[in-house]
């Protein structure tokens, strides 16, 4: 018997333990417990239950009805109903609602609970509430961030016009509802000396003018009967789009007082900035079979705009198709610089956000010209993509980038890693990975930044298995123009890269524009929740740089940080300053 007893004794003392680790285990989850016992018509409310409600009574036992009167007014009705519908059917009751407080805050609550009887015995219905309004708090916040993101992704960031993604969308939309006769208009803008204003007195001023020139569009455009959109589709580079096309003397009307408006002189701290701007236009009759058609046809009365003269504008017409001598020309020449080694790299620091170590790089490709010098990718990577070169310039700066790198190895240099623009086609092809695997060694600290990044919102088959075998290869995939509307949350979330590079499109604007901070916080959250690193290009003066301070991002590159420079001199600064944090200079 004193055998049994303690055995007995010691079986209570287990579940002593048992229950008081369940204990435990339900206060560590914050759950509120509750009971309602149909016999006594009441319920019984745990002392986390009365916290959750803001009581503060102390009285646990509580009416069967007390319940309801917290219920939120908007989910009264649905939540009885489904109550009622639980226990007439004898299942589970699972349900999120808002209750308002004793103290008049209102709380998201999710309630789970279960019927429970035993034979003989009334039914009993026990349940745990939990607080769940922080998880509300960040679905919103995250789903407003999503919002503010969708529509960055299609607007210009500095002037607000649509961007170019926005202007493919306008236009395949109002091809689908467009009848055989209806007529639309393409126009494309193009400034004249904006460069030489830009160069002179600085990107604050560059970006005055284009948030000028963006105000006398959108003004402009609305005085007109025919209802049409402008938009900002490159650098200097702008559009409007008329779904349905004014009539011709409309539109002399507007191309005149668009040279004449943005030709007049815009004043930018006490200077007189002068440019012009060069239009070309195009109509289209029913919804065209191959949509670009009329960009290159609105793209070429432009070209021809420019070479009679500039500060005009000309309708297109089928003779300017013939493509001068000019072009020919080039290919030949961009073909010779491929054999003859002329593209070399330059290399961005990029630095630790927190400790300004260099952590890596960014190739540029620079055109060494036997003719001409040392070319920026502005000369030549229009007339590249226009021909179809952009690909083979790719590769050379991947082989010659390799070729670098081991250059380093052999001397014992502790390099970063290096990344490379690649273009979507060359992701897609499917000798890009044996390319890859013909340069590639073990040494090589190679990451590829994924351009043209808005084709990536739907991976094809063949996109995919490239992206898994590079992976595979220790090739580091990093996500380019994150946020600017080359690129979306859904190519972040299909590609998962190890790094998301914010466009300096969407941080120049922080200078004149507080709230865009918003913007770039949202778009680290977001990419902190993919489990992405975010890199922040284009800081280019000491008062972005400091204001990142209040972003949770990871790197840093610009001009106030260091500007591109030769690999050797790349890498004697590695060799200078190992993980120390590099002297600040500005951008002259």
């Amino acid at each position: 018997m004193k055998h049994l007893d303690r055995d007995t004794l010691a079986d209570s003392e287990d579940l002593l333990k048992v229950i008081g680790k369940l204990q435990l285990a339900v206060a560590a989850s914050q759950m509120g417990v509750w009971e309602y016992d149909e016999a006594s018509n009441s319920v019984h409310w745990d002392d986390r239950m009365l916290e959750i409600y803001g009581i503060t009574d102390g009285m646990n036992k509580r009416p069967d009805d007390f319940w309801e009167r917290h219920i939120h007014p908007d989910d009264i009705d649905d939540m009885i109903a489904y109550s009622d519908e639980c226990r007439r059917e004898n299942k589970d009751f699972k349900r999120d609602y808002r209750i308002i407080r004793e103290d008049g805050k209102v709380r998201h609550i999710r309630s789970l609970a279960r019927n429970i009887s035993a034979p003989g015995e009334p039914s009993k219905l026990v349940g745990v509430n939990i607080d769940v309004t922080e998880d509300y708090r960040r679905a919103d916040e995250l789903k407003r961030a999503q919002t503010q993101l969708q529509h960055d992704a299609r607007h210009d960031a500095l002037t607000g016009l649509g961007n170019r993604r926005a202007l493919d969308e306008v236009t395949l939309e109002a091809f689908s509802l467009m009848g055989a006769q209806d007529k639309f208009c393409l126009v494309l803008i193009d400034l004249d000396h904006f460069k030489e204003v830009n160069d002179s007195l600085g990107h604050l001023a560059g970006d005055f003018i284009l948030t000028s020139v963006g105000e006398i569009l959108r003004s402009t455009v609305a005085k007109f009967d025919t209802p049409g959109t402008a938009f900002r589709i490159g650098g200097d580079e702008f559009a409007i789009f008329f779904p349905t096309a004014p009539g011709d003397e409309d539109m002399i009307t507007l191309c005149e007082a668009l040279v004449y408006l943005v030709g007049a002189p815009m004043t930018y701290q006490g200077e007189d900035c002068y440019i012009g701007a060069s239009i070309g236009y195009a109509f289209g009759i029913g919804p065209p079979k191959n949509p670009s058609t009329i960009f290159s046809e609105a793209d070429a009365a432009l070209y021809e705009a420019k070479r009679a003269g500039r500060s005009g504008y000309r309708a297109y017409r089928r003779e300017f198709d013939i493509k001068p001598a000019a072009a020919t020309n080039t290919r030949r020449d961009l073909l010779n610089a491929l054999s003859n080694d002329e593209f070399v790299c330059h290399y961005q620091p990029q630095f630790d956000a927190e400790t300004l170590a260099i952590v890596g790089a960014e190739a540029l490709v620079r055109w060494n010209c036997p003719q001409r010098g040392l070319l920026s990718p502005a000369k030549f990577l229009p007339a590249a993509i226009e021909m179809d070169l952009i690909e083979d310039i790719d590769d050379h700066v991947f082989r010659h980038v390799a070729r670098q790198q081991s250059g380093w190895h052999d001397e014992g240099l502790e390099y970063p890693t290096i990344a490379l623009n690649t273009s979507a086609n060359r992701l897609r092809a499917p000798e890009f990975v044996p390319a890859v695997d013909q340069v590639l060694r073990p040494h090589h600290k190679i990451a590829v930044e994924l351009l043209e990044t808005a084709f990536l919102d739907e991976i094809d088959s063949e996109t995919q298995v490239n992206l898994d075998k590079i992976r595979e290869r220790g090739i580091r995939i990093d996500l380019d123009d994150f946020g600017s509307g080359h690129s979306s949350v859904a190519a972040l979330q299909a590609i998962k890269p190890h790094q998301a590079k914010i466009d300096r499109s969407l941080v120049a604007p922080l200078e004149a524009n507080p709230r865009q901070m918003m913007t770039l916080r949202a778009l680290c959250r977001i990419a902190r929740l993919a489990q992405a690193k975010t890199v922040i290009e284009g800081m280019e003066n000491g008062m972005l740089l400091a204001a990142t301070r209040y972003l949770d991002c990871d790197v840093l590159q610009g001009y106030a940080l260091q500007r591109p420079m030769p690999a050797a001199d790349f890498a004697a600064l590695l060799r200078r300053s190992g993980t120390a944090a590099p002297q600040s200079i500005s951008p002259d």
